[in-house]
C-alpha cells in the first residue's frame, strides 16, 4: 500500500445543499411538508399554553406573583397535562 493515493470525498456544506435545492426545486420546496406538521403541532401547543396560563393564574395567589416558582411549576404542570391528553 506504500505510495497508494487515497481519494477523499468532501461532503458539501449546508449552504451548498440549500443552493442546489433552490436551483433544482425552487423556494417552495423548502416549505414542503410544513402544513401537516403544523396541523399536528398546533393543538398540542394550544393545550400546553392554556394549561400553563391557568396554572400560572392560580399559583400567583399561592406564591409571589410571577416568581420563578410560579413559572417553573406552571410549566411542569402544563407539560404533564399535555402528555396526559394525547
Amino acid at each position: 500500500m506504500a505510495g497508494a493515493s487515497v481519494n477523499r470525498v468532501v461532503s458539501p456544506g449546508p449552504l451548498h445543499c440549500l443552493k442546489v435545492i433552490l436551483e433544482k426545486e425552487g423556494p417552495r420546496s423548502l416549505f414542503r411538508g410544513l402544513g401537516p406538521n403544523l396541523v399536528g403541532v398546533a393543538p398540542s401547543r394550544a393545550i400546553y399554553f392554556a394549561a400553563y396560563s391557568n396554572c400560572k393564574e392560580k399559583l400567583n395567589g399561592v406564591f409571589d406573583p410571577d416568581s420563578t416558582q410560579v413559572h417553573m411549576i406552571s410549566a411542569a404542570m402544563a407539560e404533564h397535562k399535555k402528555l396526559n391528553t394525547k
